[in-house]
Parts: C-alpha cells; structure tokens; sequence
C-alpha cells in the first residue's frame, strides 16, 4: 500500500510539473524568445563565430586563399620569436599605463560636478560631457592628425605666431614624441562613457551618507578618499576593465594617425595582427597574435575582478 501510494504521489508530482512549466513556457514566454532570438543569432554568427574560426585558423598556415596547412603550435612559437611582436608589446604597454593613470582627471571631474550643489550648473555640465558623444571618433581622430600636421598644423602655426620655430616639430614623425602624442588625444582627459557612470554612481549613494560626513567634519580630500572613490569603487572596476581590454586589443588611433610608424614606434599588437593579415597574407600567423592577446585580456580582466574590490565585494 506504501509503495502504491508513492507511486501515485510521484505520478502526481510529475503531472504537476508538467503544467507548471507549460504555464511557465506560455505564449508570453514564446514571444520573449522571439524578440531575443535575432540578438542571439546576430552574436552567433559576428561574435562566436568570427572568434572560434580565428582560434581554428591559429593553427595553420594559410594565406587567406589557398589550402590551409596545419602547423600546430608553430605560429605561437614564432610569435615568441618575433622581436617586432615584443616592441609593439613594449609600445601597448605604454599606452596601458597612460590609460590607467588618465582614469582619474574623469573621475575627479564628476567627483567635483557632483558637489556642486546647483542643479541648473550640474545640468548644464553634465550636457557639457555629452556633446561629445554626438561627434564621430573618427572626426575627432582627423581633427587630431590635422593639428598635428608639421605643414599647416595648429601646434606649428602657433609656435610660429609666437616666435618658437626652433619647437616646431613632425609631431607624428618623431620616435621620440609619437607615443606621446597619441596619448595626448584624449586631452583634457575625460571620457564621456565613463563620467556618465561615475555620476549614476554617486547620485545613486543615499543622501544619509553625505549628511554624515557633513556633521563628522569631513574635509574635501578625506570625503574623496574615504567615501566618494569607495562608493564608486564597482564602477570604476568597470571603467578599468574597458581600459585595460582597449589598450590590450586596440589599434585603431595607431592604424588612422601613424599606421604604427614612424618605424615601429607606435606599433602595438592589434595592429601588427591586422597587419600580418591584410598585409602579409598571413592570417594564420595573425590568427595565433589575436589568440594571445584574447587569453592575455581575458586572464587580465579575471584578475581585475578578483583584487578590484567593488562595493558590492564588500561584505
């Protein structure tokens, strides 16, 4: 009799569930899946897709037409080799420690926007950050390397004006000055993206915590330090991720201004890769250099997660 009645109960059970994931999977649920179905094919195909084939191709030598030869690792090995590969690692390196050092004029900036108690002056600054956004990158990518240009440039123009020829230069020209002067494209240093989310940030903060560091007397720096970049610590654990992944990864600033030049003194790792591919049809060989730099971003970007505490972390 026990055991019938178990069997009834679990037949029951089943039935149950049964309809409970009918009711679950209704035609809401179906309708859902249709408007998310076209993001999801859309990733598959110019995201998964691209990636798993580069990882594939890694491993042969092939000149992007005729048939590929499997060479295993021997493109990795070469890349190890390559003392180009490692000067544009050293170049890449230098603009990570630039983007890492030029997170903080944005995060200063909105620290001093959001204590401005005026909310017509923080209105008006905050659509001061956006209008940026409304323009290109590519437009402002030119601009710059119109103003760099040693004929008819605004920097020589100006030095000329003010009797200084002796400092006119071929800014993009130089090896000394080129890297320099990449990084001083992004003058005066705050990032739109990320001063937008540093702001949501602190306005999300309840207006306890500032009353009490009102009455505790708390002086600008020790409310920076001690309770502002804390708050935020979770957002700028992700403006630091981007950061880190963009200097890692991108080339585009070097391919539009100095095609990695002069010589290989801009030269970073992303560009040397587009290069070995659209160049020197070497797309296997270009195929291991953006494996290394995916499992390089990707093993920097764990680790960020792991020692960047953000306030979330913190229990």
């Amino acid at each position: 009799m026990a055991q019938a009645a178990a069997a009834r109960a679990g037949a029951s059970l089943r039935k149950t569930s049964r309809k409970s994931l009918r009711n679950t999977w209704g035609k809401s649920a179906w309708i859902g899946l249709a408007f998310v179905a076209p993001a999801v094919a859309f990733s598959l195909v110019f995201d998964w897709y691209p990636m798993l084939e580069g990882m594939y191709r890694s491993l042969f030598s092939w000149d992007g037409f005729g048939k590929p030869l499997f060479v295993g690792l021997r493109n990795f090995a070469d890349i190890f080799r390559d003392e180009v590969f490692w000067i544009a690692v050293k170049n890449m390196l230098f603009f990570l420690a630039a983007n890492l050092v030029l997170m903080f004029p944005t995060i200063i900036a909105c620290v001093v926007l959001f204590r401005i108690r005026s909310g017509r002056a923080q209105f008006v600054y905050r659509v001061l950050f956006c209008i940026p956004m409304v323009v290109p990158y590519m437009v402002v990518i030119l601009m710059w390397k119109f103003m760099y240009n040693p004929q008819y440039g605004v920097f020589n123009n100006l030095l000329a004006l003010l009797d200084l020829k002796e400092l006119q230069r071929t800014w993009l020209g130089d090896p000394r000055l080129v890297k320099w002067c990449i990084v001083f494209m992004g003058f005066p240093f705050v990032t739109t993206n990320a001063a937008l989310i540093y702001l949501g940030g602190l306005k999300s903060i309840s207006e306890s915590v500032w009353e009490a560091a009102m009455l505790d007397g708390c002086g600008p720096v020790r409310k920076f330090v001690s309770l502002e970049f804390p708050l935020i610590a979770g957002q700028f654990k992700l403006n630091l991720i981007g950061a880190i992944s963009g200097a890692i990864t991108g080339y585009g600033l070097q391919m539009i201004l100095t095609k990695g030049g002069p010589g290989h003194s801009s030269l970073v790792p992303g560009l040397y890769m587009y290069n070995q591919a659209f160049s020197a049809k070497r797309f296997g060989f270009a195929s291991a250099i953006g494996m290394v730099l995916f499992l390089v971003s990707l093993l920097v970007t764990l680790l960020t997660m792991r020692f960047v505490k953000g306030q979330e972390d913190i229990k």
